[in-house]
């Protein structure tokens, strides 16, 4: 496989990673609110608001391990001062928000809480415990984290509500990849535009207040039962990770993340392989039928994150990420195969139909590396790399011409933790 430019990219990654930190840095907010002491890093400066996202701050933390490991400690604990007492944690907490504001946004949003959303997000905490573990080799602090991340995964088991092994989101918004055509099938919509796909989301906020976010009422009523086979891969694999932590203090505790970890695994490669494809797929629930949804996105990939998948099923996933008709475009990997329909790379309103997410890359990325596909993850970071050398730190990225779109994003930084990993830095 080729490389862009690969001399000029390592000799320029200090440059690239000295951003990337300057960038972080520029989203910090702190200060006390509602009795609680909060430290983190929003989204972006534009947009996102003074607020703390789950899964971007996932990532923050990743990054800050490398270099200042009490920010990410820091960042972690204040997302987990508002975990559940069920081991729920918000995809959004409302730093900075006074109560009127909270009133009004409730009552706009559906949301029962002012201080919190009553939605969660892509469950990819446990790569930050991990990555805070690599960094300071501090048990306490295993033990402080891995017990919450794990209440927080049994809280996930609430959602495989038909006992498949797989679990649901209810909203595309917890995928983190909402406007993904993934989901288009659920909502009878072929390459819709962005305002009615946008009100679709709204719809659903709507209908769950009138049910008082009651979580099984909600997975029941089918408005949005979504088996998302990237979600499930993620999900999985935090299991396994958490054994492979837990087994530094509490065999028990290991052992138990190991079970879980076998069952859901077990799960996506016998539910979702679909050997006529030579693909995943994930899965809807509606009007009582579960329903496949065979669009080729990026989801369709991540079961490479899994410890067992046979190693058929990982040279075909490999084959898929080096075809240049599908996912091996200049700048890989796009959110969406080239050779759908709804590909689009370009700014267009729907962020995950064909451009290039950087936090979605690294997942990729994980599974080959898991895998010993050492090559390919090398060429995918060259080209990363060279993408922001080129064009700066974005949101999301055009695969085909390598332009950046939407926000400054904190979280894109997290090719910091590959650069680190492939010893470039």
């Amino acid at each position: 496989m080729s490389t862009v430019k690969s001399a000029r990219t390592y000799s320029n990654i200090p440059q690239l990673v000295t951003g990337c930190y300057a960038l972080l840095e520029s989203l910090e907010v702190s200060g006390t609110s509602r009795g609680k002491h909060y430290h983190t890093y929003r989204p972006a400066l534009t947009k996102y608001g003074p607020y703390q996202w789950l899964w971007d701050s996932g990532w923050h933390m990743i990054v800050w391990s490398y270099r200042q490991r009490e920010n990410a400690i820091a960042d972690l604990r204040t997302l987990l001062q508002f975990q559940q007492p069920d081991g729920f944690i918000p995809e959004i907490i409302f730093w900075r928000r006074n109560r009127f504001l909270g009133k009004l946004a409730n009552f706009i949003t559906g949301y029962s809480h002012q201080e919190f959303t009553d939605l969660t997000q892509m469950p990819m905490l446990a790569y930050s415990v991990r990555a805070i573990w690599q960094a300071t080799h501090d048990k306490k602090l295993l033990q402080e984290f891995v017990p919450k991340i794990m209440k927080y995964l049994e809280w996930w088991c609430s959602r495989d509500h038909d006992n498949d092994g797989l679990v649901s989101i209810i909203h595309p918004w917890e995928s983190g990849i909402d406007a993904s055509p993934t989901y288009d099938p659920v909502f009878h919509l072929s390459n819709p535009r962005p305002f009615s796909l946008h009100l679709h989301f709204w719809k659903l906020l709507w209908k769950y207040r009138r049910v008082g976010w009651n979580q099984t009422t909600i997975l029941q009523k089918e408005w949005f039962n979504v088996e998302d086979v990237g979600v499930c891969s993620v999900y999985a694999d935090g299991w396994g990770v958490l054994a492979a932590l837990a087994g530094e203090f509490d065999n028990e505790l290991a052992n138990r993340c190991r079970e879980q970890y076998r069952r859901y695994q077990e799960a996506i490669i016998h539910k979702c392989w679909d050997e006529e494809r030579g693909q995943f797929v994930s899965y809807f629930h509606q009007n009582g039928a579960e329903i496949a949804s065979r669009a080729e996105t990026i989801q369709t990939l991540l079961p490479l994150l899994l410890d067992d998948l046979p190693a058929d099923i990982q040279q075909k996933l490999v084959a898929r990420i080096k075809d240049p008709g599908k996912f091996w475009l200049p700048y890989p990997v796009p959110s969406v195969a080239r050779c759908e329909s709804e590909f689009n790379p370009n700014e267009c309103g729907l962020l995950w139909r064909g451009p290039m997410w950087p936090s979605m890359t690294w997942l990729v990325m994980e599974g080959l590396i898991k895998h010993g596909f050492q090559a390919e993850a090398a060429a995918i970071l060259d080209r990363w790399s060279e993408l922001y050398l080129q064009n700066g730190i974005w949101e999301y990225y055009n695969p085909l011409t390598g332009k950046g779109l939407g926000q400054k994003l904190g979280m894109s930084t997290i090719i910091v933790d590959m650069l680190e990993r492939f010893g470039r830095v």
